[in-house]
């Protein structure tokens, strides 16, 4: 991502328009309604000073004034009222006039009031529908990016990018169509008529507007980079409240609060300074013109006071060129602005740029109901650096592997050996470096990845709830069920004994992460979720480690009823829990080194062997 001072930031500010643009296209009929509208309401302020300098002239040379008299109006010529309504020219304006004359003014106003709200209100819809879409499409896109690059990404940003940066678009981008396409005509609009009342006082008056873009220039090119450092601070700010939040326990345990609030000072203290020299950038501006803009008022006083001009029209005249000021201003800040929506927009339109490392093959196909068939076949996967480079060391490698429907096995071997890798590769969370993998003798890359995945059932260890009710956690594996459904599945579970128990049974709320279960309560649920899913292949990832014997004993039920005519492959450290397995796969440094039933590998494998030693000394002297 550039940075405002880089050179080619022209050229990406010219990519990020044309980026937005085409999410304008299909409101394209409002967003041009929208910018017609405002130009309406901007040339309608030439229309105003005529019908005001009218008004004034009827009403401010007092009670002598007669409506014979005619008015001399740039643009449109003399007016006289008696001849263009039949009236007595001799007659005076009278209060009845007055009161008739004064009442356009508030008509007036009103009328170019309305047609910048109109012109307003559309483009705050437009803009709002772009950025609801660029909301929808940045969620869906980092939806569809791969495990891998989530490993690198940090939430807190993305969670910044999808929402704060699209606001930060939507509101920028508003202002900024808002001030280009109607300040340009109201400054013209005011000045043609100026030039039509006075073009040697109006040309004088022009002299003065070099001058006023001078401390524009100079606090620009000071400060315009203060709203992009602002953006990038945010994200920083989100990260890091995401992370502490997200890790509160282990903050709290390591009596981390003091670091957490550091962190986020330091980088909060940042992005106020930021923010601070952004609005003091943006409001001084202001002052600055229309001191210098003063001057002109002053030099305009004298010139008036020179030719004789009459009050009314020097009034007008003033009037005008107030009317001038405020647009130019708003001018002025355009590129500010310009440079921290750019600025905002890469982030989002980097993301929205990003494709997926893994993607649904175009003849990608729906396989319907599995039989339950996992082959692997001479598969191999490298792990990726954060630049992208492979690690020197594969994670698997020479895996052949034939799981047949139906039948139960385990996955075991020393931490790293590469046993959640082989789920992360039939989930096709990465696709393998060498070799393939199968599903029922198709390869998992020519079938489409919710097909695939509908026929997975996955029960972890770290069991994940989303903070909503017990009922939505487990309907979450199959969105359309009912709630018999949902009971049954929970019965199968052995869930629906303790949930009927606590308040609010199936309407309780887990809590952030499930906090408010306990961890067999929690992994209840989890499998609850895969019954309802009914999958002909169910992997377990150490499903029992965070459980204690009471339990374990009444998970592993659950898990058996579940398991029920499936191919089940498990990770499990607790042997006792595998020991009835088909077959138990033994892996070490990414490879199957054996294969075979519990009693077998026992008598011929060293590695199975220290694993089963290990484990049941530990068990020894915790019993002792």
């Amino acid at each position: 991502m550039q940075h405002p001072e880089d050179p080619q930031f022209s050229i990406l500010i010219k990519k990020t328009l044309a980026s937005i643009w085409k999410y304008l296209l299909p409101y394209r009929g409002r967003f041009v309604l929208s910018l017609l509208l405002g130009m309406v309401s901007a040339a309608f302020n030439g229309f105003m000073l005529i019908g005001f300098q009218l008004i004034f002239s009827l009403v401010l040379k007092g009670k002598t004034r007669t409506l014979g008299e005619g008015t001399d109006l740039p643009l449109v010529g003399e007016i006289n009222l008696a001849k263009m309504f039949n009236l007595d020219a001799d007659a005076p304006i009278g209060l009845t006039g007055v009161m008739i004359a004064c009442s356009f003014i508030p008509v007036l106003i009103f009328f170019r009031g309305f047609f910048g709200y109109l012109s307003a209100y559309m483009q705050a819809w437009v803009t709002s529908k772009v950025a609801y879409q660029m909301r929808n499409d940045a969620f869906q896109c980092v939806m569809r990016q791969s495990p891998a690059f989530f490993n690198s990404a940090k939430t807190g940003e993305l969670m910044q990018t999808v929402t704060s940066q699209t606001a930060v678009v939507q509101r920028n981008a508003m202002q900024i169509i808002q001030i280009v396409a109607q300040r340009p005509l109201t400054i013209i609009s005011i000045l043609v008529v100026l030039f039509a009342q006075d073009w040697l006082f109006t040309l004088m008056s022009l002299v003065i507007f070099p001058a006023c873009l001078l401390p524009i220039i100079r606090i620009g090119k000071k400060v315009r980079k203060s709203g992009a450092r602002e953006e990038y601070d945010s994200r920083e700010l989100m990260v890091a409240m995401q992370e502490s939040f997200a890790g509160i326990r282990l903050v709290k345990a390591y009596a981390g609060e003091k670091h957490a609030e550091d962190r986020f000072e330091r980088t909060n203290a940042s992005m106020t300074r930021n923010m601070i020299r952004w609005a003091k950038a943006i409001e001084i501006v202001g002052p600055s013109v229309e001191t210098i803009a003063s001057l002109g008022i002053a030099a305009g006083l004298v010139y008036a006071w020179d030719r004789g001009l009459e009050a009314e029209n020097f009034f007008i005249m003033v009037m005008a060129l107030t009317q001038i000021y405020p647009p130019v201003k708003e001018l002025s800040r355009v590129q500010m602005m310009l440079h921290k929506t750019t600025v905002a927009a890469g982030m989002v339109f980097e993301l929205l740029e990003r494709t997926p490392d893994i993607q649904d093959a175009p003849n990608a196909v729906d396989i319907g109901r599995s039989r339950g068939e996992i082959t692997f076949q001479n598969t191999a996967l490298y792990y990726r650096e954060s630049n992208g480079e492979k690690k020197d060391l594969p994670a698997v490698t020479d895996i052949n592997l034939h799981l047949e429907p139906g039948k139960f096995y385990a996955l075991v071997g020393r931490s790293g050996a590469g046993k959640s890798t082989l789920f992360s590769l039939l989930l096709r969370f990465y696709d393998p470096d060498q070799g393939s993998v199968l599903l029922d003798g198709r390869d998992v890359k020519s079938i489409s990845q919710k097909s695939l995945r509908g026929n997975i059932g996955i029960v972890n260890q770290d069991t994940f709830l989303f903070h909503d009710t017990i009922r939505e956690n487990i309907r979450y594996s199959c969105t359309d069920a009912t709630e018999e459904q949902i009971i049954a599945a929970a019965k199968k579970a052995h869930a629906h004994e303790f949930i009927v128990q606590i308040s609010n049974g199936y309407d309780a709320v887990v809590g952030e992460g499930g906090c408010n279960l306990s961890g067999g309560q929690k992994q209840r649920i989890a499998i609850a979720r895969a019954v309802l899913r009914n999958a002909p292949i169910l992997l377990l990832d150490e499903a029992y480690s965070a459980l204690d014997t009471e339990s374990e004993k009444i998970v592993q039920d659950a898990i058996h009823t579940l398991s029920a005519g499936k191919t089940v492959v498990a990770i499990a450290h607790r042997l006792s829990t595998i020991l009835e397995a088909d077959q138990i796969i033994v892996m070490d440094q990414g490879r199957i080194v054996d294969r075979g039933p519990h009693a077998e590998l026992l008598t011929r494998n060293a590695i199975y062997q220290n694993l089963y030693n290990l484990q049941y000394s530990a068990d020894e002297r915790r019993d002792a």
